[in-house]
């Protein structure tokens, strides 16, 4: 058993339905508000349950929890909780591996990721829970009507890709994503010139002055978001950002009816460097900005201080479309809050050729007068 959620009308099952933001009943047309579900109590299998323990234990190894030391400064993470017994399923795909989150209204007959079918389904437990979720605001239909409209856009698309079995593997995904609040004291030195010159009959002078440039200032920035999911495409989360945070909402396990939520695999410790860098290129901008008046900057010293960022754990809404063509696998991605899209086209090698043949003719044309132009001193 896992957890569900039934109508209190006819006790069939409820799902979220994304355009009305409201969980809704299939059979009687009831709608009720995810906060008004009550959970019932479920048991799982406790061989699986040791096993996902032990995952975790390994994802996030023996020394999780402790305090770190940056730039001199003792901070201490976010405190944590974690999913129960009685509040998930997990669904792990035996080709490549990736796992996600749902509950029992969610079936699973295909991988999100890889399109793959005979998915396991698998406990878990003692998993971090998300303290956010952004729910869908697009639905299914949307989605795959947004799909068909991104198909239409590549012209050199292959006429049958679009097959009623991969369209039916349009999945909703609830990504996982870390948030990292960061504050940082931003502290640069360097030697600045304004150079000018003044013209006086045949003579002009040119003058230089020197500045001495210091640029002090506190910086904060907030939910600067990293997927924690390292089989998801970190360029194709890019492509289909940004979200609208001020739309978050408290984690609540209702939002996942009918939904899939990837679990992460990649720890937030493990992204403060790639957040470090980032908010670097950040701190330089701000800095090369403050200096536009000067001539040359030169001799510049960087003694910005990084502080230990706070992090949250929050599940942000994608349609996912993993489809294979001619062998190769391409993905279809539209962020389930905007309905920015992003992908991949599969080419038609057809359709260039037919298309070659048909501008073959024009091309001879421009080459016979570009011939008879340049070589032959005139056009015939």
């Amino acid at each position: 058993m896992a957890t569900s959620y039934k109508c209190p009308n006819c006790s069939a099952n409820l799902l979220f339905d994304a355009d009305q933001q409201l969980m809704t009943c299939q059979y009687c047309g009831s709608a009720i508000s995810p906060d008004d579900i009550i959970k019932r109590d479920v048991h799982l299998n406790s061989e699986a349950m040791k096993q996902e323990a032990e995952r975790d234990r390994l994802i996030h190894g023996e020394e999780e929890g402790a305090s770190a030391e940056v730039g001199g400064t003792d901070t201490q993470a976010s405190e944590a909780t974690y999913f129960s017994e009685d509040e998930t399923v997990q669904f792990v795909c035996g080709s490549c591996g990736a796992a996600v989150i749902t509950d029992k209204n969610t079936s699973a007959t295909f991988c999100a990721f890889c399109g793959s079918p005979a998915i396991i389904a698998e406990r878990l437990v003692e998993a971090r829970k998300p303290e956010y979720v952004l729910p869908f605001h697009y639905g299914r239909e949307n989605a795959i009507e947004s799909f068909f409209k991104w198909c239409k856009a590549g012209r050199f698309t292959p006429i049958d890709f679009v097959k009623k079995e991969n369209v039916e593997k349009m999945t909703g995904l609830y990504v996982p994503f870390w948030l990292f609040n960061s504050v940082i004291d931003m502290h640069f030195e360097a030697q600045g010139t304004k150079v000018s010159s003044s013209t006086s009959g045949n003579k002009t002078t040119t003058k230089t002055k020197y500045y001495s440039i210091k640029r002090v200032r506190r910086v904060c920035w907030d939910k600067i978001p990293f997927d924690g999911a390292t089989h998801i495409d970190d360029k194709q989360m890019e492509m289909i950002a940004p979200y609208d945070y001020k739309a978050l909402k408290d984690f609540n396990m209702a939002y996942l009816s009918g939904f899939f939520a990837d679990r992460y695999d990649l720890p937030a410790e493990e992204l403060e460097d790639d957040l470090q860098a980032k908010l670097s290129v950040y701190v330089d901008k701000i800095f090369k900005d403050s200096n536009r008046g000067y001539s040359s900057v030169t001799n510049v010293r960087n003694h910005t201080r990084y502080y230990k960022p706070d992090v949250r754990y929050a599940l942000l809404p994608v349609w996912v479309l993993n489809y294979k063509y001619r062998g190769k696998t391409y993905t279809f991605a539209m962020n389930g809050q905007t309905g920015k899209t992003a992908g991949e086209y599969p080419i038609s090698l057809l359709k260039l050729l037919l298309l070659g043949i048909a501008i073959l003719p024009a091309a001879a044309i421009v080459i016979k007068l570009l011939i008879g132009g340049l070589v032959l001193g005139g056009f015939f």
